[in-house]
Parts: structure tokens; C-alpha cells; sequence
């Protein structure tokens, strides 16, 4: 590397690969990116990860790149859209040497090409910094459905049915074994998914924007998330929590009771899956449809007239825990 420019160096070392040669990138040699006016609008997401809240210290680098690749694309798919290229802001702590850089910048690269189907890094910001390491991450997006709009938060209607893909619960039973608190030889799978939690296939996105009223990943907790949705859509929410979601790994984990381990998976958070409201002729097609695509969809509940969250186990009402996620 140059002695008089180490940072523009290093960018078109291990990051001006990742523009995928596109035009408005620049090479990563310019202080802004063009993206051409294609007339249609755009969706726009931004999170950020930061050492000690996010990841430990001691996680591999290529995972923490794919940890903030997939809190942002769980958001993009949820509202419907797919990612069309991506900017990242670094903070680097001057305690990590440059040279383990590269590691971080493979991760990045390796989602952006496999999950976020191979878009190009556009350009952002590098610096180091005496703190710890902080990444952001934004996604733009074209959204997917016939309105041309992202599809929000606030569109669920009393009558709707309440949906979620996959599993909730391994990112949180994956920590407790990184924390101590299960034995993780029984849960390999949990353990591998909590390091870099991922959201369905790209190809829920556009039946999400045909189908889905409302839409949010499910990031803070199921509960919570729920509890937002309701909030943002004037409605209440009836989540049936013997329906909750759990994969094989879960279920054969030795907890005493299904009622208490289903309302912990519930406010753990990370899950990464799409929470949505759809009319009730829209769901089994929509249920076929991400059959298709290997996508598992379960019904957890129903939209009411009304306000809040309301919890129910097996037709009995539940009281929500003090807590319904981070954040709360």
C-alpha cells in the first residue's frame, strides 16, 4: 500500500472488487455513485452492527459482514423489495490490525453475491477510530409490488390473517448456548444460525408484494414486533402461541413446559423472518406459492378490531411478560 494514501489503497484492495465493474460505481475512486433514473422509486434501508451489542468481540469477521448484510436484507424482503446495490460505512478500531480487514470485506462480498443476488457495493465511507468496530450498511431496493410502493407496516385490516416464514427461536436458543445456558452439543444448528442469522430466499419478496397487507421482519422479538405492526396498522393483534414455529432442533430440546418455552422464543429476537398480515383468500395461495419455494409459512394468529397485542395458548388468554422483546 501506498505510504501517502493507505486508505484509497486499501478501498480498491478488498473493496472496489465488490462493485461488480458497474458503471456508477466509479471503481470506488469518487466521492458519490450515479445510479440512473429508471422511473421507478426506490426502497431504502439502513442498520448498523456494533461490537458488544450485536456480535462478541471474538467472532470471525466474515460473519459479522454477514450479520450486517442480513439485518438489512431481512428488512428489504419484508417490505416487499429487492436489493438492487448497497453502501457500507466502516468504523474500524485502530486495535485491529488493517491486515484482518480483507476478512471482513469476504463476508460482505459473499452475501452480497449469494443471499442479496449479486448486487454491487456502490460506495460509503472508511475510518478508524480508538473505539469499537461499528459497520452500517444500506440497501436500496426496487419494490415488487403492482403498486410500484414498499409494503408497510400500517396496512393490516381487522378479519386479516397473521403469518410468519419459518422458525422463530434458534437465533435466541443459539445465544443461550453461547451464554452458558443450554448445552450447545444438542444444539449445533441454533449455535450455527445465531452467529449470522439469515432471512428466507430472495423469492419471498415479490409474493410478499402481491399478496401481504402489512409486513415487518421479525428482528426485536415476535411479540414485539407484533405489538408494532398492531400499532402502526390501528388494529389488534391475536397471536395464537401453540401455532408458534419451531424447528426440529427446538423441539426435541428438553424444556418442561411448551407454554413458557414458546413465550421466551417469542420475545428473543433475530429470527430475520417476515411477519405479515394477508386477507384470508390471499393465504393458502400465498401458503402454495412459498411451499414452492421451499419456504415454510405458518398461521399464528388473526387481526381484530381493537388495539394492542393479545397472546392466547391452546383458546386460553395468556398475560403478555414484562418484556416483549429488545427494545422494550
Amino acid at each position: 500500500m501506498s505510504e501517502l494514501d493507505p486508505e484509497t489503497d486499501m478501498i480498491q484492495a478488498i473493496f472496489a472488487p465488490l462493485t461488480g465493474g458497474v458503471e456508477g460505481a466509479y471503481g470506488l475512486r469518487d466521492d458519490v455513485a450515479f445510479i440512473p433514473n429508471t422511473g421507478h422509486g426506490l426502497i431504502i434501508t439502513q442498520d448498523q452492527v456494533i461490537d458488544g451489542t450485536h456480535f462478541y468481540p471474538n467472532d470471525p469477521l466474515e460473519m459479522i459482514a454477514k450479520r450486517l448484510v442480513r439485518r438489512n436484507l431481512s428488512d428489504m424482503i419484508a417490505k416487499g423489495g429487492l436489493p438492487s446495490a448497497a453502501f457500507l460505512s466502516l468504523a474500524w478500531p485502530k486495535a485491529r490490525p488493517r491486515t484482518d480487514m480483507p476478512r471482513f470485506a469476504n463476508g460482505l462480498g459473499e452475501d452480497l453475491r449469494d443471499l442479496c443476488g449479486g448486487i454491487p457495493l456502490l460506495g460509503g465511507d472508511t475510518s478508524s477510530v480508538d473505539g469499537p468496530l461499528v459497520a452500517s450498511l444500506t440497501l436500496l431496493g426496487t419494490p415488487t409490488a403492482p403498486t410500484g410502493q414498499p409494503i408497510l407496516r400500517s396496512g393490516a385490516r381487522a378479519g386479516d390473517v397473521i403469518a410468519v416464514t419459518g422458525v422463530i427461536g434458534d437465533a435466541w436458543m443459539g445465544r443461550m448456548v453461547r451464554e452458558g445456558m443450554f448445552k450447545g452439543q444438542y444444539l449445533a444448528g441454533c449455535l450455527a444460525f445465531a452467529m449470522a442469522p439469515y432471512p428466507p430466499s430472495l423469492g419471498i419478496a415479490p409474493l410478499i408484494g402481491q399478496y401481504a397487507r402489512a409486513c415487518l421482519d421479525v428482528s426485536d422479538g415476535l411479540f414485539l414486533d407484533a405489538f408494532r405492526l398492531a400499532a402502526a396498522s390501528g388494529v389488534r393483534i391475536e397471536l395464537e402461541l401453540e401455532r408458534l414455529p419451531v424447528s426440529d432442533e427446538v423441539d426435541a430440546y428438553d424444556f418442561p413446559d411448551i407454554n413458557y418455552r414458546n413465550s421466551l422464543l417469542a420475545t428473543g429476537g433475530d429470527d430475520y423472518q417476515p411477519l405479515m398480515t394477508l386477507s384470508e383468500a390471499n393465504f393458502e395461495a400465498f401458503e402454495k406459492a412459498a411451499a414452492l419455494l421451499g419456504i415454510r409459512l405458518t398461521r399464528i394468529g388473526k387481526c381484530r378490531e381493537g388495539k394492542g397485542l393479545g397472546v392466547t395458548f391452546d383458546g386460553e388468554p395468556m398475560d403478555l411478560p414484562l418484556s416483549l422483546g429488545w427494545g422494550m
